[in-house]
C-alpha cells in the first residue's frame, strides 16, 4: 500500500472522528433501512460486548486507539480488494480467485505478519477470545473452536499458513464460534476470521489469501 496515502487517510479519519464515535469505528453499523430485526439485534449485542470490553479495561483509551488502526488497516485492504477484483469483472470462478491472489499479493509483496494485527491490538483480541472460550458456559464454544480446525483435530492435517499464502481450498477450515465472532470487531464482506491451531487469520474472502495473522490468539484448551 502506498503509505503516504495511508497515512493521510489516518490522518482525515481522526480529525474526523469524535470521543464518541470512535466506538463506531469497532462495532458494526446499527440496521438500517432493508436489514432483517434479527441482524439489528445481533450488532446491538456485538456493539454491548465490546463496548464492556473495553469500559473494564485500565488501558481502555489505548484499546479504542489501536481498534481504530486495527479498522483502518481493514478498510484499507478492503479498497484494495475492491479495485482488484473490479479490474478482473467480479466473477465467481476459480481463474478469477487465483488471478485477484496473484493481483494482491503483487500490490502486498512487502507484508508482514503485524502489518493489521498490529502489537497494540494483539493483547486485547487475545483477551476478548479467552473471555469466551472459558467456564462452563463455553463448552459449546471450544467445542466449535475444535472442529475443523486444522492443527487441533486429531485426523486433521496441520496447515502452515504466512502472509500472502494462499489458503487450500480442499484444506479443512475452522468455525469461528458465535460468542467469538460476535466479540471481536467485524469485518467487511472482503475479509474473514479463521483459526489455524491456536492462531487468528484474517482469509481473503474471494482470493483465499492469508491476509494477516495472530499467534497464539486462544488460549491452550488442553490445559483446561
Amino acid at each position: 500500500m502506498d503509505h503516504h496515502a495511508s497515512f493521510a487517510r489516518r490522518g482525515a479519519a481522526r480529525l474526523l472522528i469524535g470521543p464518541m464515535a470512535a466506538l463506531c469505528l469497532v462495532v458494526p453499523v446499527l440496521a438500517g433501512p432493508g436489514e432483517r430485526p434479527d441482524e439489528k439485534s445481533e450488532a446491538a449485542k456485538a456493539a454491548k460486548k465490546m463496548e464492556k470490553a473495553l469500559a473494564t479495561s485500565h488501558q481502555a483509551e489505548e484499546e479504542r486507539e489501536a481498534l481504530r488502526d486495527f479498522q483502518e488497516e481493514v478498510a484499507e485492504y478492503a479498497d484494495l480488494h475492491a479495485r482488484q477484483l473490479a479490474k478482473l469483472g467480479a466473477r465467481e470462478s476459480v481463474a478469477t480467485q487465483e488471478a485477484l491472489a496473484r493481483a494482491i499479493e503483487a500490490n502486498r509483496a512487502k507484508a508482514r505478519p503485524g502489518d493489521i494485527f498490529r502489537p497494540e491490538v494483539q493483547p486485547l483480541f487475545r483477551r476478548l477470545i479467552a473471555e469466551q472460550l472459558k467456564g462452563p458456559d463455553a463448552l459449546d464454544a471450544r467445542k466449535a473452536f475444535v472442529e475443523g480446525n486444522p492443527g487441533l483435530e486429531k485426523e486433521s492435517v496441520p496447515i502452515v499458513v504466512r502472509v500472502n499464502a494462499v489458503y487450500p481450498l480442499d484444506a479443512p477450515r475452522s468455525t469461528v464460534p458465535p460468542s467469538v465472532l460476535l466479540t471481536l470487531p467485524p469485518l467487511p464482506p472482503s475479509l474473514h476470521y479463521r483459526f489455524v491451531g491456536r492462531d487468528l487469520i484474517l482469509v481473503d474472502s474471494v482470493a483465499q489469501l492469508v491476509v494477516d495473522l495472530l499467534p497464539a490468539a486462544a488460549p491452550d484448551l488442553s490445559t483446561r
